[in-house]
């Protein structure tokens, strides 16, 4: 038996982004999977009762809640490494980019992306200044190093000046509510989300990073062009306000689980022209809804896309945009194509895989 300790600090009810999906849908995965190993899971606020994982998990919340730069040192370097002594943890794992630099305890680390390397002016400078102080740190220090894409894989590489192969991927993958629904179904959606009119849907955080001016000049560039459809952005701001108002754009706010999945699935097309993604997960859970996506050709986007995305194009490339999005909307040959390439693709990632590869690793550090 193996005591495993997890952080689980982005295990946030209702608020579950794309570094809390990975962690719900891994853990839950790793803790049913490995019965003979005792878990703890670790909290800064409350542990919700929704994430009980099964019999041998506890929980724990250690304060001060790790929400400011300088709390997350004050947690990660002294709460977190207290408690893995007191609980004579065998591997601490993190699944959100940090970990302590002040335990002997192995550990495995996943950082999803580094965008903040090369666009610190996308957050808040005291963050900014954080992350690039800590994360080459943190991606030296780890026993393990992990991450969710082949693009990130080889960027945090060469910014950190690691060894390629000694990072392993473990991707994201569309939840089992991203699915196809019939006409009906997708009748409601646009009555609930839109008026009754059929949809393009953006899903994600309203952040400079997703490209949010650009999604709403490539639609004004659709309509302008004849395009029937209406615009659903899905997500809320983080930072500051990135909401871009124009005729025929609806914000629909954060969505969770089958709200999200209907309105995803819901729609015509997903409009999604990021300038930097560590993976993408609203395209394949777009791809597996047999909605066909039109993309930004950069970062780790078209890796994830692989040949399924209807268009893939420069982020600026507004014009580029609205044509593949006309195309799926007067040619119904290509369009069942893309769906069928889309749906093909989402099967390739998959909770139970990545699970799997995750266990693997755990495996290699617990036997070391």
């Amino acid at each position: 038996m193996s005591r495993i300790a997890l952080n689980a600090r982005l295990l946030i009810p209702g608020k579950l982004e794309g570094t809390g999906k990975f962690t719900h849908q891994c853990y839950k995965r790793l803790i049913s999977s490995r019965q003979e190993d005792k878990f703890l899971l670790i909290f800064d606020r409350t542990p919700p009762e929704e994430f009980d994982y099964g019999k041998n998990v506890e929980t724990v919340c250690l304060l001060p809640p790790a929400r400011r730069p300088w709390l997350f040192d004050i947690w990660f370097d002294y709460a977190i490494t207290r408690k893995l002594k007191n609980w004579n943890a065998d591997l601490f794992v993190s699944t959100d980019g940090y970990i302590s630099r002040r335990t002997s305890v192995p550990q495995l680390n996943i950082i999803h992306d580094i965008n903040f390397e090369h666009n610190p002016q996308w957050l808040p400078s005291r963050y900014a200044r954080h992350f690039r102080k800590r994360f080459p740190e943190y991606a030296r220090i780890a026993t393990k190093l992990c991450t969710v894409s082949n693009y990130s894989k080889a960027d945090i590489s060469k910014c950190y000046g690691l060894v390629e192969d000694g990072i392993t991927v473990i991707p994201n993958a569309p939840d089992s509510m991203f699915t196809q629904i019939d006409e009906r179904s997708k009748e409601v959606a646009r009555d609930q989300l839109c008026g009754g009119k059929p949809y393009i849907v953006f899903v994600g955080s309203l952040h400079p990073r997703k490209n949010i001016t650009g999604i709403v000049n490539a639609f004004k560039e659709y309509k302008r062009q004849g395009g029937s459809s209406e615009l659903l952005m899905v997500g809320v701001s983080m930072w500051r306000d990135e909401k871009r108002e124009a005729p025929g754009v609806h914000y629909a706010g954060r969505l969770n689980d089958d709200a999200l999945a209907h309105a995803v699935a819901g729609a015509e097309a997903m409009l999604y022209l990021p300038f930097f993604e560590g993976f993408g997960v609203p395209i394949v859970e777009a791809m597996a809804c047999g909605v066909p996506v039109v993309a930004s050709n950069c970062t780790s986007v078209p890796e994830v896309c692989g040949d399924a995305a209807a268009a893939l194009v420069d982020p600026n490339d507004f014009e580029g945009a609205a044509k593949g999005l006309l195309k799926l909307e007067g040619d119904c040959d290509f369009r069942q194509q893309v769906i069928q390439s889309g749906l093909m693709r989402s099967e390739d990632y998959s909770w139970d895989r990545s699970a799997e590869i995750f266990s693997k690793e755990i495996d290699k550090l617990l036997n070391a």
